[in-house]
């Protein structure tokens, strides 16, 4: 072993897989190609697995006409390679976990020393020719990948197969997990857009504080017993806090007398709601605000998180596909991790539909478009009185839902709530959902 490869235990894999595939199968699918240090090994381990998973016999005559069938012999591997690595003494199938296991923790090291090393070459170019503050956040996701990659290739060595459609269907509830029934489900992502002044921010801020109450976001109906409440955690990235603390005193007031007046218990908002203002935004990018999101977010374990808008995420320009692609890679590794479900506010953009009104997609890059279960828009509705602030609007989906959910058509300015549905039908409908 030297320069952190050993070649002999790559062969000893290569001849215990040779020799006895059934019994070691699953321990050798759990090396990945990249986990290979040696050409020729790599190679004819991509053979086999290939023959693994496919469910074919494999023996050296076997394995060398399929790696002929794909250009590698002679080309690459030389024939008696297969041979000589079936050939080999000493090597028993009882080893092969430690064979593999050998053979990925040296991959382990490597990435990580490849990793050591190039941040040090970086980081001394950048101490050479002037900190920047966007080089040293570039070296700290460039080190974070790699010591991501480095643990993947470390970790458990067991090979886990994959699950066939019918096993699937069967260990997978059918049923929704409703937060909202007919509205919102756990894990939903939801992308509400509107016009300055269009009220979005407290749109979002009604929804966050009628599912803490156990009241529908639109109707005020009662959920059920009116005893469930979501816990549901509010990161501001825009609004100072007392823009924020004026705007949810005047929700949660109303929110308290609707239930009130249903003859519920008084709400103990601490319980169940928690607000952060971060008004500079925060950056996604970059390590410090993504661990300080986790700590927040598992601190408070939220059904559901009112972060945004999206462009106070991160510090890049908003219209590039990279920086969108890593934090919705970030957002959605924390949902999977924690379970709850996701909604966030945008601008929308200037431009007009062909039919002449506003288009209520979301600015910055086509990730957005694309990313999220939902995306809503509040628009001026044609009958709006037309003031500072918008009074009617008609809710209007900018992407294909991937599922039926039932958003309201019309929004228009409440006594009960800021927003209340324009349309008496709707109230009816909800009632139905919510009084199971």
């Amino acid at each position: 072993m030297s320069n952190g490869y050993d070649t002999t235990t790559e062969y000893s894999l290569i001849a215990v897989a040779l020799q006895s595939p059934d019994q070691v199968r699953d321990i050798f699918l759990a090396v990945g190609a990249e986990d290979w240090f040696d050409r020729k090994a790599r190679d004819i381990a991509a053979v086999i697995a290939g023959m693994m998973r496919s469910g074919k016999t494999i023996d050296p005559t076997a394995v060398l006409i399929e790696a002929g069938s794909r250009g590698l012999v002679p080309g690459r591997i030389p024939p008696n390679f297969i041979i000589d690595c079936f050939g080999m003494s000493g090597v028993q199938a009882v080893s092969a976990s430690t064979y593999a296991q050998t053979i990925k923790n040296l991959s382990a090291a490597r990435t990580l020393n490849g990793t050591g090393e190039r941040l040090t070459q970086r980081t001394q170019s950048s101490l050479e020719t002037g900190v920047d503050r966007g080089d040293i956040l570039s070296h700290i996701r460039d080190a974070r990948r790699g010591l991501d990659i480095a643990e993947r290739a470390v970790g458990e060595l067991e090979f886990e197969p994959l699950m066939g459609i019918s096993s699937f269907l069967n260990s997978v509830s059918h049923d929704h997990d409703w937060l909202v029934p007919g509205l919102l489900e756990r894990m939903d992502r939801i992308v509400l857009t509107g016009m300055e002044g269009g009220g979005k921010t407290w749109a979002c801020s009604q929804i966050a504080c009628t599912l803490a109450a156990s009241l529908h976001p639109f109707t005020g109906h009662q959920l059920g017993s009116g005893n469930y409440h979501s816990r549901v955690l509010v990161i501001d990235c825009e609004n100072s806090p007392q823009q924020s603390a004026r705007r949810f005193n005047t929700i949660m007031g109303k929110v308290d007398k609707l239930r009130r007046d249903k003859g519920l218990s008084p709400m103990d908002w601490d319980d169940h709601m928690s607000l952060v203002t971060r008004p500079a935004g925060i950056d996604l990018l970059a390590g410090a605000d993504t661990a300080w999101l986790d700590r927040t977010i598992s601190s408070f374990a939220p059904d559901l998180l009112l972060l945004g808008p999206l462009y106070k995420l991160h510090h890049e320009n908003p219209n590039e596909e990279k920086p969108a692609r890593e934090i919705t890679w970030v957002i959605d590794g924390l949902r999977e991790r924690y379970g709850f479900a996701l909604l966030t506010e945008a601008h929308a953009g200037k431009a007009n539909n062909s039919d002449g009104r506003r288009n209520m997609a979301p600015i910055g890059s086509s990730v957005f478009l694309r990313w999220s279960e939902f995306g809503f828009g509040l628009l001026r509705s044609p009958d709006d009185p037309g003031k500072a602030r918008a009074e009617k609007v008609d809710v209007v989906s900018w992407r294909g839902s991937r599922e039926e959910r039932q958003w309201p058509s019309k929004l228009q300015y409440g006594v009960n709530l800021p927003w209340m549905p324009a349309d008496p039908e709707y109230y009816d409908e909800v009632r139905l959902r919510v009084a199971t």
